[in-house]
């Protein structure tokens, strides 16, 4: 009985080992070329688009980060075509090595290609299984280029410096899924809006050289921008989308002159019907840290420090007020209230959902309510 099983068992191993091989259709990582930002100009001839790829060189990468050679450990490759798969074929013709977008995380767009539509774009990229949908997109004043220019002066490569633009969210952070989710709920969205400049560095031996500004949002509407904002209503664009870790408030009474650091931040936005309409209160909610008040205040002025607390609401309700209206004038739902509509009225959003542009602009109605809760005066904590 004991010898007769062994045979079946011996069967059943020499069945599986052979059914396992190898794997025919791999490409080793030295054979790829691992893409890690992406930029989208308008091309010079009409429909025509200016791709440029950024990659590291495995060859110059070393602990010290330049291969010993003193060249950048990163390479840019441009070609141009009317769509982007013809133009990712002559750069990939061009190359030693597979293009892989497994590990790209920034897409920039130049402010003319944004314009005039990057739907294209975002089409090809919704259909690259590799291509990660919280990659992040921003657009550049002028060209997307010349952002791949940046001096990378606290990090490695210029895409790197993207990255950490977005994910230490000091700005506006948007991500590929949001803008395919607003595309798809014929809604708006704000992106961040970055600018180049050159300028004597002292870390480049007083040379001068690009350095990269996030200077406020561009909105969008059904993917193509329309208009701009700037930093201060970026920034509460970003509060309310809950993307934002922290802020500077600086106001002035009658009596002080005062800034504050502006922490926990956190936002509401519901909406309730207001004879059979729709209507959106908008809350900014954060604590704050005075780190400067001219002259100083006691920890026991309650008045004093109330009143520093409505300055700095009705100057950050009023920045996101101003953003939403820019957005209305344009037909940009830049918030996505109506995403929310869509979850706490389902019907009615159902009846706005073909004509909501038009119904941003006109009809939109909403409030905007900031509640800055002043924890500290100085060192010392108070109420």
């Amino acid at each position: 009985m004991k010898y007769g099983v062994m045979p079946l068992k011996l069967i059943v191993v020499l069945m599986c080992v052979l059914m396992c091989s190898g794997c025919w259709s791999k490409v080793e990582i030295n054979e790829r070329s691992f893409i890690t930002a992406m930029y989208v100009d308008k091309g010079e001839k009409p429909g025509e688009i200016d791709l440029s790829l950024s990659m590291p060189l495995p060859n110059r990468i070393s602990p010290e980060g330049t291969g010993g050679s003193g060249k950048n450990p990163y390479a840019l490759v441009s070609a141009t075509a009317y769509t982007i798969a013809d133009a990712m074929e002559k750069i990939q013709t061009d190359l030693t090595r597979k293009l892989s977008w497994g590990h790209t995380r920034v897409v920039v767009f130049g402010e003319a290609y944004a314009r005039e539509g990057i739907q294209d774009t975002m089409e090809w990229i919704s259909r690259e299984p590799l291509f990660h949908l919280s990659s992040y997109i921003m657009v550049a004043k002028g060209r997307a280029r010349d952002i791949a220019d940046l001096t990378p002066v606290f990090e490695e490569t210029p895409s790197d410096v993207l990255r950490e633009f977005a994910t230490e969210e000091n700005m506006l952070k948007t991500q590929v899924i949001s803008v395919l989710t607003a595309d798809k709920m014929n809604q708006g969205f704000a992106a961040p809006l970055l600018q180049s400049r050159e300028t004597a560095m002292e870390s480049e031996n007083n040379a001068r050289k690009k350095w990269t500004s996030q200077v406020g949002a561009a909105l969008f509407k059904q993917m193509k921008m329309v208009d701009s904002i700037p930093a201060e209503e970026t920034r509460s664009v970003a509060w309310a989308n809950r993307k934002l870790d922290t802020v500077a408030v600086s106001v002035e009474t009658n009596k002080e002159k005062a800034s504050m650091t502006v922490y926990n931040l956190n936002s509401k936005i519901k909406v309730r019907l207001v004879n059979g309409r729709p209507f959106f209160d908008i809350t900014l909610l954060g604590k704050a840290e005075i780190n400067s008040v001219i002259p100083i205040l006691k920890v026991k002025d309650i008045v004093g420090v109330r009143t520093i607390e409505k300055k700095a609401n009705e100057k950050v309700s009023a920045y996101l007020t101003q953003a939403i209206r820019k957005g209305q004038r344009k037909e940009a739902d830049i918030l996505m209230l109506g995403y929310r509509l869509e979850w706490a009225y389902p019907r009615i959003w159902e009846q706005l959902r073909p004509v909501w542009n038009e119904y941003v602009k006109n009809e939109l109605q909403f409030q905007v309510n900031t509640k800055i809760n002043i924890q500290f005066v100085g060192s010392e904590s108070s109420f």
